[in-house]
């Protein structure tokens, strides 16, 4: 339970980063093209157990329909919190043209990167308690007006501990971009 508090204090400060970095844009010059992704996602975790997770994104504009994610830090862990899976990525990100009154548009995303997992509970002697690897993600989605995103998103990583994979992942997410 100590490890869930403390993944949970982690999410909550993110939140309120989130939020003062919008209270900032409104007092600074900034580049409309920029745009800072905070993202929530609930699912089936590695394993084929429940769990939940958090993501943020610095993404770039490139042209109307395409935009580079530069980079992503991800979050996730099941329910009771006894693995955690921490990845950083990078990847690109398509939109459809707007439509409905020019309030929403679909989008598509891909993201390649590292992974590390991370066993929080005690195991016996002599196992590794981290696992390092490749990790890919794919998504889809809608955006809503300028800000608010909900989407599924796929994840896949080769991370091993003690000899199993962490494996895939299937996620609903729900985001809300700066």
């Amino acid at each position: 339970m100590k490890h869930f508090k403390l993944f949970f204090a982690i999410y909550l400060m993110s939140v309120c980063i989130g939020a003062n970095a919008q209270s900032e844009a409104g007092k600074m010059p900034f580049d409309p093209r920029y745009h800072f992704l905070l993202g929530t996602k609930v699912g089936a975790y590695h394993y084929s157990r429940g769990g939940f997770g958090t993501n943020f994104v610095l993404e770039k504009e490139v042209q109307k329909y395409l935009a580079w994610d530069i980079f992503s830090v991800d979050f996730s862990a099941p329910w009771n919190c006894d693995l955690v899976s921490i990845g950083l990525k990078t990847g690109v990100r398509g939109f459809s043209p707007r439509f409905w009154d020019e309030q929403i548009r679909a989008f598509s995303s891909l993201a390649l990167g590292y992974d590390c997992g991370i066993i929080t509970t005690p195991i016996g002697p002599g196992t590794a308690r981290t696992g390092h690897g490749l990790a890919f993600s794919w998504g889809l989605g809608i955006q809503f007006l300028e800000h608010l995103f909900v989407g599924y998103d796929l994840e896949y990583s080769t991370a091993r501990i003690d000899k199993g994979r962490f494996g895939i992942a299937h996620y609903a997410k729900l985001g809300w971009r700066f």
